[in-house]
């Protein structure tokens, strides 16, 4: 016996709240590493004060997207030659 689209729409709900429970748990847990990190650096850096060397830097890299509408103002052509430039560096102006 095949599964009814209340079935599936069910099923998908389900599967939405245990991912969105899991991502927001890890979020958490994201944050509190993140406190964590900042205390540990300040109380290296303060030890570091003492005994004469340099302050820690920190070497995560946070990283940020932005959404470009395929066809606004400030989208990039999706052109061979443009794709070309970019991976030879140069510039996407024309």
């Amino acid at each position: 016996m095949s599964k009814s689209l209340q079935d599936w729409l069910s099923e998908g709900e389900q599967l939405y709240n245990a991912a969105m429970h899991e991502f927001q748990q890890l979020e958490t847990q994201l944050e509190e590493l993140e406190t964590k990190l900042a205390a540990k650096k300040a109380e290296v850096n303060q030890i570091a004060q003492v005994v004469g060397k340099p302050p820690v830097e920190s070497t995560r890299k946070v990283l940020t997207a932005e959404l470009v509408e395929p066809h606004g103002p400030n989208s990039v052509p999706n052109s061979p030659a443009t794709i070309a430039r970019a991976l030879t560096g140069r510039g996407l102006g024309r």
